[in-house]
């Protein structure tokens, strides 16, 4: 597994792999955007839920803002490792937002949904205004994630 974390200049974190990135930002506490880029084919492992550990600890029940507008795919062992951890830490969070395009990206929010038996706890957005209003009620005048 190889990949790169740093942290950049306005304190997001970022995870990268040569063809997938997590770029995490914390817009006050409890409030966490995550911009995913590439395609994840399971070379980062836990990590992409490891950097969660601390907000949950420190501040639950967060809300996670997920914008995968520019995921072009994510491999069986990957949706089965959120679809775990979605449901393992249930109640440490307050809601989970997934903003896609893809048809096919916005099917695989909804089997994670499904068979992480959340509920309503996820909510899969189609249309990125309802997905951005949900952000600003959470973290008022949070800026939309950066690559």
């Amino acid at each position: 597994m190889s990949f790169k974390r740093e942290t950049l200049e306005d304190g997001a974190v970022r995870l990268s792999s040569e063809r997938c990135s997590f770029t995490y930002q914390r817009p006050r506490p409890g409030v966490v955007s995550i911009f995913i880029v590439g395609n994840d084919k399971g070379e980062f492992g836990t990590a992409p839920m490891d950097e969660l550990r601390e907000d949950i600890r420190r501040y639950a029940p967060v809300e996670l803002f997920f914008e995968m507008d520019e995921v072009t795919g994510a491999n069986l062992p990957v949706q089965e490792a959120w679809t775990e951890w979605f449901s393992a830490n249930r109640s440490a969070l307050k809601s989970v937002s997934i903003l896609t395009h893809s048809k096919y990206m916005h099917f695989t929010a909804e089997v994670v949904k499904l068979f992480s038996r959340t509920g309503e706890l996820i909510r899969v957005y189609l249309d990125p205004e309802p997905f951005q209003e949900a952000l600003q009620r959470a973290a008022p005048g949070a800026q939309k994630a950066q690559k």
